[in-house]
C-alpha cells in the first residue's frame, strides 16, 4: 500500500472511530516498543476491537511518540482500521480528532513548538556539530549518524552506543534545552515541550483529570509524561529501559507493570479504574 508523504502540521488522511459517548477516559500509548511489538510486528487486531468496545464507556486512545507524523502514519495506516483519537509527534506536536473523526493539528500550539525549536536549532546546531566532529575523531568505533531531516537528532547503532555518546553531549544541555531520548535515538529540544506537555494539551481539550488517564511507554522520553501525571495509571512493558522501570518502582501511587503486552495492562486498568465507576 503506497501512502503519499504526510507533512508535519497537515491533516492526516483517514478518520478516527465515531465519537459515540463523550470522552471520559484517555489512553496514551508510546508507539515503538510499546503499542508496536518490540519485534516489529504490526498492531494486533484485538487491540482495535478492545478500543472500539470501550468507546461506549467514554474511552478514547492515542499515540504519544517521538516519531514524526509521516514516519508514524506510513506504518500504522496499512494495519489500522481507524486512526487514533489523538496523536502527539516528535514529543511535542499535537493532533486531536474532531466530532467527525478528522485529526486536526492544534495550530497555535504546533506553530509555537516549531518556532521555538527552529530558534534552538539556529543557536545550537553549529556547536553540536562541532562537538560531534570531535567525537567522530576521538571515538571512531562509535557508530551513529545525524537524522537526515533534523540536525538536532542523532541515531546511534544501538542503545549502548547512545549510552556512550550522551555523557559527551550532556554539557550542551541548558535550562532552555533538553535531551529527548528513546533507546538508540535522541534529539535536542526546546525544554518547554515534551511528551508530558503535549499530553497536557490533550487532557485540556477533553477537560479530563489525570486520574482518568492511562499512560504506557518504554523509553526515557516517556518519563516526562509519567512525572507530569503521577496520579495517572502509568505502566511500562517488561522491555522498558531500566531507568523507566526504576522510576515507576519508586512511586507508590503509580501502577507498576512488567507485562509484555499492552492489552493485558489496559484490561487491568479498566478493571481497576473504569469498571468501578459504572
Amino acid at each position: 500500500m503506497s501512502i503519499p508523504t504526510i507533512k508535519e502540521g497537515s491533516i492526516p488522511p483517514g478518520f478516527a472511530a465515531a465519537a459515540g459517548t463523550p470522552c471520559r477516559w484517555l489512553v496514551s500509548l508510546d508507539y515503538d516498543g510499546t503499542l508496536q511489538n518490540p519485534s516489529g510486528l504490526p498492531i494486533q487486531p484485538e487491540f482495535f476491537k478492545q478500543m472500539q468496545a470501550w468507546r461506549e464507556d467514554g474511552v478514547r486512545w492515542g499515540i504519544n511518540t517521538g516519531r514524526s507524523l509521516d514516519y508514524l502514519l506510513q506504518e500504522i495506516i496499512p494495519c489500522s482500521p481507524v486512526l487514533p483519537d489523538f496523536i502527539c509527534t516528535c514529543e511535542r506536536y499535537v493532533y486531536i480528532a474532531d466530532a467527525d473523526g478528522k485529526l486536526l493539528p492544534q495550530l497555535e500550539h504546533n506553530a509555537a513548538c516549531h518556532r521555538h525549536n527552529a530558534e534552538l536549532k539556529h543557536h545550537l546546531a553549529p556547536t553540536l556539530h562541532a562537538t560531534l566532529s570531535e567525537l567522530r575523531c576521538t571515538f571512531p568505533q562509535l557508530e551513529w549518524e545525524l537524522a537526515v531531516d533534523d540536525p538536532l537528532s542523532i541515531e546511534a547503532k544501538d542503545s549502548e552506543t547512545m549510552d556512550a555518546l550522551l555523557p559527551h553531549l550532556q554539557p550542551l544541555v541548558t535550562p532552555a534545552c533538553t535531551i529527548q531520548r528513546a533507546g538508540r535515538y535522541m534529539r535536542f529540544a526546546d525544554a518547554r515541550y515534551s511528551k508530558g506537555t503535549a499530553l497536557s494539551l490533550v487532557l485540556q481539550y477533553w477537560q479530563l483529570s489525570p486520574e482518568n488517564l492511562f499512560i504506557m511507554g518504554d523509553g526515557q522520553n516517556d518519563l516526562d509524561a509519567f512525572r507530569m501525571f503521577p496520579l495517572a495509571y502509568c505502566a511500562a512493558p517488561s522491555s522498558a529501559h531500566p531507568e523507566v522501570l526504576e522510576w515507576l518502582e519508586h512511586r507508590p501511587h503509580v501502577r507498576i507493570s512488567r507485562e509484555q503486552g499492552v492489552l493485558s495492562e489496559l484490561r487491568n486498568w479498566y478493571q481497576e479504574r473504569v469498571q468501578p465507576v459504572f
